[in-house]
């Protein structure tokens, strides 16, 4: 695909790197020749630099003929105008990163009429990642696919806990629920298991079953946690805000420390039910005097990534049962991963998975089509959604246990209507079906792909 790229930032940066490598021929556009420079030393695209909104720069870039054009600048309303003005020469399609709250309501209305194809907030994403988190408090990750009837939850497998020492195929038949251990990571090595996999205490496990079944699995297993019923919160942006709208539906209870008066007064003004405190949270005094050993949950949501982590570690050593950490700088996320913070949010890695999302669904054309990619286990292991939708010779109408699939491939879950199906050998893909796939080693762009030559 023909993509042009407009914002040389970090997620810029980001899906340029990952849609170069797969071959698609990328122009990146950005004011700043310096970012320019960076990205075109790094990666195979060709740069431009200057205004994306002005019309002698897109035609400089080509996106009269682009298959995409991706704005993603720090500025909202240049990302709208950007868009508009490719879709005007000839762009075929038009993403757009879009943060205000204010605009969100304006989007859903006019989005046809400002051409935009697709339009996606970081923050929202954020919040929404979160509140899977809250949902499932002993899952580091939850993921959401086939329209969220099924879930992929992360976690770590404790001592005490009943599965160590047990096989797969023993878990199944002792706890005799709807699930599938798709995943393991063992120190660093991800593992794509089978029957015979036994569990051991430190592993990271994925598990991929129905949304009403993921409750009763942690609880079967001894994971199962009580619910979250107050939250106490350090920072009152927009991740908190789009939160809040989400845990008041829940009926969660929420106190939010934030020292901005004005930011303050838009939550309080806006969400009632919430506690409103105007202090610092990073001062160990206020957040215990607001009740930080005492809650169900601690949100390190501020502006700085470095006050995010402490804090969240401060936390930790307070004996807080969920303890989830905003980080916005991609490459810091490995790094406070090892030093033992688990639940790890990022609009930005959100944003460029959800964009790269898009574009792999436009570029496959064949007989499947990839609906959502997820990376899990610290982003050692992809789970991707196809959409089935003609007949593919040697896959469809064959029993699963037939099949030969490359090695490093599991077949996680099939979506049929309004049924979800955790497969077995004897099950089959049929067309028309969402088949969820995971993999350690392979990237396939279609079903196809999935079996050996």
């Amino acid at each position: 695909m023909n993509i042009v790229i407009i914002g040389g930032g970090t997620v810029g940066a980001a899906i340029c790197a990952e849609l170069s490598a797969e071959k698609h021929d990328i122009t990146i556009i950005d004011g700043d020749p310096n970012a320019v420079e960076k990205i075109t030393s790094t990666s195979d695209v060709f740069g431009v630099v200057g205004n994306g909104a002005d019309i002698s720069v897109l035609r400089k870039a080509g996106a009269e003929k682009a298959d995409l054009v991706i704005a993603v600048t720090s500025g909202d309303e240049l990302n709208i105008l950007c868009c508009a003005a490719a879709k005007k020469l000839g762009a075929q399609n038009t993403v757009a990163r879009v943060r205000n709250p204010e605009y969100s309501e304006l989007m859903a209305l006019m989005k046809s009429e400002m051409n935009l194809s697709l339009t996606i907030n970081p923050e929202l994403a954020a919040a929404k990642e979160i509140y899977r988190a809250l949902r499932f408090p002993a899952a580091a990750k939850v993921d959401t696919f086939y329209r969220g009837r099924v879930e992929m939850a992360e976690f770590v497998v404790s001592e005490s806990s009943p599965l160590c020492g047990v096989t797969l195929n023993e878990l199944r038949s002792k706890l005799n629920l709807r699930f599938l251990v798709c995943g393991v990571l063992r120190g660093e090595e991800a593992v794509i298991p089978n029957g015979l996999f036994r569990l051991n205490a430190g592993d990271v496990i994925c598990v991929t079953a129905p949304d009403e079944e993921l409750s009763r699995f942690f609880l079967a297993a001894g994971e199962k946690k009580r619910p979250v019923k107050d939250v106490l919160i350090a920072g009152g942006g927009r991740v908190s805000y789009y939160l809040e709208a989400l845990l008041q539906k829940a009926h969660i209870k929420s106190t939010v420390i934030e020292k901005g008066r004005a930011l303050c007064d838009d939550i309080a003004q806006e969400y009632a039910s919430a506690t409103v405190v105007c202090g610092d949270a990073t001062h160990q005094e206020l957040l215990l005097e607001e009740g930080l050993e005492r809650t169900d949950a601690f949100l390190a949501l501020l502006d700085t990534d470095e006050e995010n982590a402490i804090i969240s570690m401060y936390a930790k050593t307070k004996g807080v049962r969920k303890v989830v950490t905003l980080i916005r700088t991609m490459s810091y996320i490995d790094f406070f991963r090892g030093v033992g913070l688990q639940s790890i949010v990022s609009p930005r890695s959100s944003t460029a998975s959800f964009i790269l999302r898009y574009v792999r669904s436009l570029a496959n054309a064949g007989s499947s089509h990839i609906e959502t990619l997820h990376k899990v286990l610290f982003d050692r292991v992809a789970a991707i959604e196809f959409r089935v939708k003609e007949n593919i010779q040697g896959l469809t109408d064959v029993p699963l246990k037939a099949l030969k699939c490359k090695k490093g491939i599991l077949i996680a879950c099939i979506g049929r209507k309004d049924k979800v199906i955790i497969p077995t050998g004897d099950d089959v893909i049929n067309n028309g079906d969402t088949v969820i796939v995971v993999t350690a080693k392979h990237h396939p762009e279609g079903l196809e792909d999935i079996l050996e030559s």
